[in-house]
């Protein structure tokens, strides 16, 4: 039997503490406004060269206040926002890049590209903010803004903030579209192609174990992963079938899972409600993969 633990790992609630946890751009706040859950960092996923964790908006305050600082960081990071709808909104938000507001309606993709000053916070609304950066030792650094990059620039950062598409499962290799529920594409070559990123958010509703298999086993060139979250308690609710090599395992969210580059696996969402998450760092899914 193979351990299958090192490659999925339990979400954890993001409380100060753990080995490599890290330095946040935060205001002083009895409390923050949304509940936070890690699902891919050094802790979790020692081999991983990534980081995810959730911002849980419910119950929001009114009016939210700040809870960041105006910083940047030494690598690029995404925001994934995702309202509690059936159809993604229902949540809302604002980003400051260099001193000028923009704002943010899911759902959306943020792309914020290495140095760029911001400052992000949700305002109403239900659902998740999903916050990625590419390099798990990613750094911050307060940083004052430059209003007049802001200005001049605007129209660039404003670019950064873009909707997602629904697209057909068959757009990429190995997957069928026997896959339940909508696929929605946040970011790749054709939305941000600088950000030469992708990341794909399945939504599904009351999904049965009846449900067919969609994808075949596959291997990629580089790194990928996924995370899953349900719309039950605590992102519970949403269970997935994984195989890694020949070994299968039936797991229920929040789980965040890292498979290295070469290694034969699938997935199957087999139960429930939520949204599942694939991030590969190409601008294209098939480009990351092996044949």
């Amino acid at each position: 039997m193979m351990d299958l633990s090192k490659y999925i790992v339990k979400a954890r609630p993001g409380v100060l503490g753990g080995r490599h946890e890290e330095k946040r751009p935060l205001r002083q706040l009895a409390e923050l406004p949304v509940k936070r859950h890690v699902f891919i960092n050094r802790d979790s996923h020692p081999d991983a060269d990534i980081y995810v964790a959730i911002h849980e908006a419910q119950n929001l305050p009114s009016p939210v206040p700040d809870y960041q600082v105006p910083h940047c960081h030494n690598t690029d990071e995404f925001y994934y926002f995702i309202g509690n709808r059936s159809d993604l909104t229902g949540l809302e938000g604002q980003i400051i890049f260099e001193g000028k507001t923009h704002k943010i309606v899911a759902p959306a993709c943020v792309y914020i590209p290495t140095g760029a000053v911001h400052e992000y916070k949700v305002t109403r609304g239900e659902g998740t903010v999903t916050v990625l950066f590419r390099n798990r030792g990613y750094t911050h650094e307060d940083k004052p803004f430059d209003v007049a990059k802001g200005e001049r620039d605007f129209a660039k950062y404003a670019s950064y903030i873009f909707h997602p598409e629904v697209r057909p499962t068959t757009e990429i290799q190995y997957h069928t579209d026997a896959a339940p529920g909508v696929r929605y594409v946040f970011v790749d070559g054709r939305l941000k192609p600088e950000a030469q990123f992708y990341t794909v958010v399945r939504s599904v509703e009351n999904v049965q174990p009846s449900q067919a298999n969609y994808v075949e086993l596959h291997r990629h060139n580089c790194d990928t992963q996924h995370i899953a979250i349900g719309h039950g308690p605590a992102l519970t609710g949403l269970k997935i079938e994984f195989q890694v090599h020949d070994e299968k395992i039936v797991v229920e969210s929040p789980v965040g899972v890292n498979i290295p580059a070469g290694t034969p696996h699938s997935q199957r969402i087999i139960e429930g409600s939520g949204h599942f998450f694939n991030f590969v760092p190409k601008s294209n899914y098939n480009d990351g993969l092996m044949n």
